[in-house]
């Protein structure tokens, strides 16, 4: 059943604490440990096991990192969602790139923005962080709409970003957008200049025209170490551009499927976030290289995120992962690493178990699985 249908089969819901099923136990392979040597999926007997045990392993994964862990991952083709701290909000990072890709890809199938238009960037547009479009320029740089949206997703430069986004109405104009496809728990809240400078404590006072990347750099260099590091803590737990996991995964859904985007449009962000090359260590981390895997990734402060979609092999269908760690008090490796090895763990689920060569959770198996309860 897909996603959108009026009801989802076959779903269960974990958090750190409580875990519950609905509707049906799950035919799952028993659970193995990811090594650092694992590079390909191993193979094990189908077996019916306690919904417990999926969320045991997703924990057992979260509590290596501490901190805060969300994770949401749903097979397309089924319906079939496992949700871990799904409904918790966490900092989206670059992630909100994503949701600001759609208003902007609305405007160009209603022919608001030409894609094929030269957009001249001058220095008062280039934004701190990371944005090899700006690097250290001093000059003004010219470049196609569509090099932009490119650079936005697939560099996640902060530059074309803002760019972007004021081509679009802003960040309410993305955030509305959002709304209007139908997905909750996703807010874009400010632009890249507004996030710099609420990460190091800039007055909210300040113009965005006076946090062009030069004019960011003096003021943040004339903060206090300490009051930069506090600003950096309160940064993870600001309700401003957040998602959900689950939130994601359905917007990455809607994304999938096509919904309110033409054909061109979704050919064209799919491909962007396939040619991807942050984040080797992510989702793709412990899968085999053969995967695809269209994604965007996050990376601010404590947070660590990506998300995407995973085209399982041999005709499994796709799935949609949403991965979030919040936690400035782990390495940026161990942060990766849990995102890893909580997305082969579902893929390993997905791709042993239950999902059959036509994409689909076959009744047989479920019914096979009730009777050995």
């Amino acid at each position: 059943m897909k996603i959108g249908q009026k009801h989802k089969a076959r779903t269960w819901v974990a958090n750190t604490s409580t875990m519950r099923l609905i509707g049906w136990f799950l035919l799952l392979a028993a659970p193995a440990t990811v090594s650092a040597q694992d590079s390909e999926p191993t193979t094990s007997s189908p077996a019916c096991i306690a919904s417990d045990s999926i969320h045991d392993g997703l924990a057992r994964i979260a509590r290596r990192v501490g901190g805060e862990v969300g994770f949401s991952a749903l097979h397309y083709e089924s319906g079939l969602q496992i949700s871990f701290n799904g409904d918790r909000r966490f900092p989206m990072a670059s992630v909100s790139k994503v949701p600001m890709a759609l208003e902007f890809l609305r405007r160009v199938d209603a022919g608001e923005i030409d894609l094929t238009e030269t957009i001249v960037v001058t220095p008062q547009d280039f934004r701190p962080g990371h944005s090899p479009l700006a690097g250290w320029r001093t000059r003004s740089v010219r470049r196609t709409v569509d090099s932009l949206f490119s650079l936005m997703l697939r560099s996640s430069d902060n530059t074309a970003t803002d760019v972007i986004l004021n081509m679009s109405g802003g960040p309410k104009a993305a955030t509305r957008r959002v709304h209007e496809l139908g997905v909750s728990g996703v807010e874009v809240d400010r632009s890249e200049a507004r996030t710099f400078a609420d990460l190091v404590g800039l007055s909210d006072t300040i113009p965005e025209s006076k946090l062009s990347r030069y004019q960011y750099f003096r003021m943040r260099d004339a903060l206090p170490q300490a009051y930069r590091d506090a600003a950096r803590e309160r940064y993870g737990m600001d309700p401003k551009d957040t998602a959900t996991p689950d939130g994601m995964t359905d917007l990455l859904a809607k994304i999938h499927e096509g919904k309110g985007l033409s054909r061109d449009s979704r050919a064209r962000i799919l491909e962007v976030m396939r040619l991807t090359k942050s984040g080797r260590a992510r989702l793709r981390g412990l899968l085999p290289s053969s995967i695809e895997v269209a994604h965007k990734t996050g990376t601010m402060a404590g947070a660590i995120n990506d998300v995407g979609i995973i085209s399982l092999p041999n005709g499994g269908g796709h799935l949609i992962v949403s991965a979030f760690v919040n936690t400035l008090r782990r390495t940026t490796w161990r942060r990766e690493r849990t995102i890893a090895e909580m997305t082969r763990f579902v893929f390993d689920i997905f791709t042993e178990s239950f999902v059959s060569r036509e994409g689909a959770i076959t009744d047989s198996h479920i019914s096979s699985c009730m009777d050995d309860r």
